[in-house]
Order: C-alpha cells, then structure tokens, then sequence
C-alpha cells in the first residue's frame, strides 16, 4: 500500500508491450477506486485491466496474452493460485501484486503461498506514516467490517512492525 506496487506493474506492463508481447492486465471487480477499467496509481498514472468478480474469470480472457498482471491480488484469496499455476503452466509470464499482511497483522492470503513458488518477487514497501522505517503492514484507520475493504489513505496508512496496531476482531470470528 502506497508502496509502489501498481508503479512497478505498470512498468512492468508497458515494457512487456514495447517488446511485442500481448499483455492483459486484471483487476477484481470490488476494486472501484479511482477508474473501474483500470489499474491506476494513487498519483494517477493508468493502465487500461479486465475488471473480474473471481480468479476462475482471469483464465479465458488470458488465453490472448503472453503477459498478465493481476493486481491487489490478496482480493482473490486462495483460488488464485490455481489460476496463477495454470496461466505459468501455459508459458505465460505472470505479475501479482498485493498486500502481504491484512489489518490484523495476518498474512494475506494468497501472497504468502504465491511468493512460495515465483521465479522472482519483489518487495515494495511504503514509509511508515509514524517513523518513516519500511512499513510492511496495513493500518485500518477507518472502521471496518469485512474482510476485503478497498480504502485509499483515508482508510489505511502503511505502518512498520513497531507502530502496527492490529485491529482485535477479525469479522469471520464476529
């Protein structure tokens, strides 16, 4: 969050389209922040994605792409990584991006599993809102009752282990 991760798609995007290959970009539909048909930074910066309600949605769509990226990939939870299997198994390069640790200070499912068996990862992380030391988790700073909440800076500041403050509840166990 606020770490760069959508820049790095994009880029990643972009540089696999200027080398011819067909790239498609996803996004989960409950993501409606800022333009519904694209990924975009919170600076502003787009990139024109399928909109999806469920991982099982990206495979059909990617079978026209060499190259796909999925971003806030912690929405799809853990059926992702079939998906994401299949689409490898294809010869497809393929981009996540998510958040590794939920509001209550839990890994994000499927990012843990995911990193697991990538080629390659690469961790971006924002400031700390309160010290400014690498902040790997998301601080909740509205109320919240579901799992997936889609919020912007409002909603959530980027926290390092040492001013995270995990929210008591999770909703499941409510």
């Amino acid at each position: 969050m606020f770490g760069g991760k959508t820049e790095h798609m994009i880029a990643r995007l972009k540089e696999a389209q200027s080398r011819g290959d067909r790239v498609l970009a996803f996004k989960h539909c409950i993501d409606d922040r800022y333009v519904p048909d694209a990924i975009v930074t919170h600076p502003g910066e787009r990139f024109d994605a399928v909109r999806v309600p469920d991982a099982a949605s990206i495979l059909e769509p990617a079978e026209k792409a060499d190259f796909i990226a999925i971003d806030e990939g912690h929405f799809f939870g853990l059926p992702l990584i079939d998906v994401v299997e299949s689409l490898c198994a294809q010869g497809k390069s393929v981009l996540v991006a998510g958040i590794t640790h939920d509001a209550w200070g839990r890994p994000f499912e499927p990012m843990p599993q995911l990193c697991a068996f990538a080629q390659s990862e690469v961790i971006k992380q924002a400031p700390c809102r309160v010290c400014g030391e690498a902040a790997p988790y998301t601080q909740r700073m509205t109320q919240i009752n579901t799992k997936h909440m889609v919020g912007g800076l409002s909603d959530y500041e980027p926290r390092c282990e040492a001013h995270f403050a995990p929210l008591a509840t999770p909703p499941e166990v409510r």
